[in-house]
């Protein structure tokens, strides 16, 4: 018989019967307590019959539940009138109970062999007594800490924010200070940069003025300048020379040459011996008369206005420009006849 079968048995079997599947035990190898015993045994009298059960009629009132499971584990209606019967001491607890005395007065089986439904109770009894007595430690040790109550978060109350009359009746002075002391540095950035851009703005309104040399200047009388001469007196400052010639149309005439290359604008070379202006850039060449003949140079050099003055001098302008290839040194005011 299994286990399973054993507490099936036990839980859903009145006490005394046998669970289902197991042989039956004969009625001599097991004597019970009303059975009259045998001559061979011994010569003591068979006993009383067992009074009959108490009821609710006899009683007078409702069966308990300790008299009703003292007549269940006992098997007879004796047990169960024991257990009715009136007692002057106090209820006794599960564990001291009749049917528990005269359970654990007899030796009981191991559950694996148990039979009996009474073994079979009383091993459920003694289960349940230590998971009860299991429950009551784990209580005992979990009182201390049940006893300190949890600590409440405590909460922060903001406090409402304070209008501006309380704000700066709060606020120190030395915070004042130096509130003030930014501000006023703020103001004086401020009105430094309004000035500057004023400043730059009214600039505009007055006109660029650039302190440039005279654009005139006297370079002597005419019988100073000797035919085929090139005087370079006035090419480091003034930027020309004189020049008396008549290679260009036959006649003797006096003319200031500019001394920039037409090309890139390096200042050529005078080279007497070879009679030619040379630039040392990019290898120009320029007759006495100033035409272009050999090099990159586009076109002949420039001349500048020449007047006579009123003391007889010769007067140089170098506002007023003269180019050959527009037809200008036609011009009167190109040269100076002599």
């Amino acid at each position: 018989m299994t286990l399973k079968e054993k507490l099936a048995a036990a839980r859903g079997r009145p006490a005394g019967s046998e669970p289902a599947g197991t042989a039956s035990v004969p009625a001599a190898a097991a004597p019970t307590a009303s059975a009259p015993a045998s001559p061979e045994i011994g010569h003591e009298e068979p006993s009383p019959p067992a009074p009959p059960a108490p009821s609710r009629e006899t009683l007078g009132r409702p069966l308990t539940l300790q008299e009703k499971l003292a007549a269940a584990r006992s098997g007879g209606a004796g047990a169960a009138a024991r257990a009715a019967k009136p007692s002057p001491r106090p209820a006794a607890s599960p564990a001291t109970s009749p049917a528990a005395r005269a359970a654990s007065s007899r030796a009981v089986p191991p559950l694996e062999q148990a039979t009996d439904p009474r073994d079979l109770a009383e091993h459920l009894r003694r289960a349940g007594a230590e998971q009860a007595k299991k429950a009551q430690g784990s209580t005992a040790k979990a009182a201390p800490t049940s006893k300190a109550a949890p600590r409440k978060a405590e909460s922060k109350v903001v406090p409402p924010r304070p209008g501006r009359e309380v704000a700066v009746s709060a606020t120190s002075r030395r915070g004042l200070l130096r509130v003030g002391f930014w501000i006023a540095a703020g103001w004086a950035a401020f009105t430094a940069g309004m000035a500057t851009l004023l400043a730059g703005s009214a600039r505009f309104f007055f006109p660029n003025v650039l302190a440039e040399p005279p654009s005139t200047i006297k370079v002597g009388s005419p019988g100073d300048f000797e035919k085929g001469q090139v005087e370079e007196r006035w090419k480091a400052e003034w930027g020309f020379w004189i020049v008396r010639s008549d290679a260009y149309d036959g006649e003797d005439k006096i003319y200031a040459l500019s001394s920039i290359c037409t090309h890139l604008g390096c200042p050529p070379n005078w080279l007497a011996s070879e009679q030619k202006f040379k630039c040392p850039c990019h290898g120009s060449g320029f007759y006495i008369s100033g035409v272009n003949f050999e090099g990159p140079a586009p076109r002949p050099l420039e001349r500048y206005k020449l007047t006579l003055g009123d003391d007889g001098q010769l007067v140089v302008d170098k506002s007023q420009k003269y180019q050959e290839e527009l037809g200008q040194w036609t011009d009167p005011e190109s040269y100076f006849k002599v």
